[in-house]
């Protein structure tokens, strides 16, 4: 049930009315229950997964607690780690692994000239639970928040089990803190009219940032990176850039319709992006950019990371970081092209670490207004090229397109202009947009105006907008695949 499909709404409708219609108490078990169906009805048969998941955090998350001062804390940790990791990896990675294995295998055989020992990569076959990245980051972010002694254990596994089960951040985040969102299930969520209207026109912003800009950008970087081979770098370089925009158009946009999802039932979710475009470094734009996916990796990772090998000095940060983002392209999947994805971030903001005092000297030298061009085009320069290793079938595919961009050769593909056109007007339009937030939220307003006129005439306009414009057609949101 897709968050641009007509069932979605029916069901959000339905579960909406029916919330407000129950006595305050049981409202949170509606949620609970709606979530469930809501993970049955895209994934039946893999069920179990965060159920077991759900199972093993609870359970140990109570067992770290009462064994706080005896030996067995750090035990039941490691058994509340292992089983929620050892899920993620079979899942997820198993397949990677044993492919990688025998291809090393393989190789050594050839090199050694041994008759008859190639071995055909063994592929399991089994169908990924949907969002099992984020259920596992949250269940493992619960656990060392309990292990440090910062969290309570929650009692009532009902209550845990719609903190990991939300609907509406289930498949692709935000990855929320327990801290955040379980106390919010203990409180009296009244009707708000404000809440609501704000969570329907955050959704309405989401659909029409998916279905008019994402889905149309698609329209051509999809055929450009499915045949490479047969596209020229020029019309690479063009298809690069604009997957960028629509990555962010499309991650984006099933942010905004999570954050309005939840704010109609009187719940708030965290942001996950704030105007990473606008970014004059590689490094601020990972603050900007997937927030509650670099914050949890900062927390749990990269900050014990250093702590740890702390009397390595810089040494310890530049490992750490690279660390990190390994986790980073890891996390998005297991293909070496997400590795070199994740490698080429930590590389570029190493670099940025040691010469800061550099760039500062030369920041001091030029007008600010030029320091920001240039720092904002570098960053979406190798945010762009970056991005090639993303949207890429493999790491092969990915250099290939490199170099056919680097050759700079052959035509612009131009078989329908009009996809171009409207590709270039939605990112004009999605810059506009980051702008408009980052220097005037308080002066321009459209869908907060006071004025009732311009309010209505800005919901008419995007609503047409989507009927007349959108690309209705099943795309699967980019990041419901991790």
């Amino acid at each position: 049930m897709l968050f641009d499909s007509a069932n979605y709404y029916l069901f959000l409708f339905a579960l909406f009315i029916i919330y407000y219609l129950l006595p305050n108490k049981f409202r949170w078990i509606l949620l609970l229950l709606g979530s469930i169906s809501f993970y049955i009805i895209g994934g039946l048969n893999t069920f179990w997964v965060p159920i077991l998941i759900i199972l093993n955090t609870y359970a140990c998350g109570i067992l770290i607690e009462k064994n706080a001062n005896n030996k067995f804390k750090s035990s039941y940790f490691a058994i509340g780690l292992t089983v929620n990791l050892g899920l993620l990896f079979f899942y997820k990675y198993i397949n990677f692994f044993i492919a990688n294995t025998m291809n090393i295998f393989n190789y050594f055989n050839s090199i050694l000239n041994a008759p008859n020992t190639y071995i055909q990569p063994l592929k399991l076959q089994f169908i990924v639970p949907l969002g099992i990245s984020y259920v596992t980051f949250q269940a493992i972010g619960y656990l060392i928040e309990i292990n440090r002694g910062n969290q309570y254990p929650e009692k009532n596994i009902a209550m845990f089990s719609t903190y990991i089960l939300f609907f509406p951040k289930l498949f692709s985040g935000p990855i929320e803190r327990a801290h955040n969102f379980l106390p919010q299930l203990k409180l009296q969520h009244e009707f708000n009219y404000t809440n609501v209207i704000s969570g329907f026109k955050r959704i309405l912003w989401g659909l029409f940032v998916k279905l008019v800009i994402a889905n149309r950008l698609a329209l051509y970087t999809d055929p450009m990176f499915n045949d490479q081979v047969n596209h020229s770098g020029i019309t690479l370089l063009i298809a690069s850039f604009l997957f960028m925009f629509q990555l962010f158009a499309d991650f984006s946009a099933y942010t905004d319709i999570a954050i309005g999802s939840a704010q109609i039932f009187g719940y708030k979710l965290m942001e996950n992006f704030k105007q990473p475009f606008l970014a004059k470094s590689v490094t601020e734009m990972w603050r900007k950019w997937h927030i509650s996916l670099t914050n949890w990796l900062n927390e749990y990772v990269y900050t014990p990371t250093v702590i740890t090998l702390r009397y390595w000095n810089k040494i310890a940060i530049v490992f750490a970081l690279m660390f990190t983002f390994f986790i980073v392209g890891f996390w998005h999947g297991a293909s070496w092209n997400y590795i070199i994805l994740g490698l080429l971030q930590g590389f570029i903001i190493s670099i940025e670490f040691f010469t800061k005092k550099i760039r500062k000297n030369i920041r001091n030298k030029i007008p600010v207004w030029l320091n920001n061009i240039l720092g904002i085009s570098f960053t979406l320069c190798y945010f762009c090229f970056s991005c090639i290793f993303f949207k890429s079938h493999g790491a092969s595919d990915a250099f290939l397109i490199i170099k056919k961009i680097l050759s700079f050769s052959g035509p612009i593909y131009n078989e329908n202009p009009s996809i171009l056109i409207s590709s270039f007007i939605g990112v004009l339009l999605l810059m506009a947009v980051q702008i408009k937030k980052e220097y005037y939220d308080d002066k321009i307003s459209f869908f907060d105006n006071h004025n009732m006129l311009i309010r209505y005439f800005s919901y008419s306009v995007i609503i047409v907008a989507i009927l007349l414009f959108g690309i209705f057609e099943t795309r699967e949101f980019i990041y419901i695949q991790f």
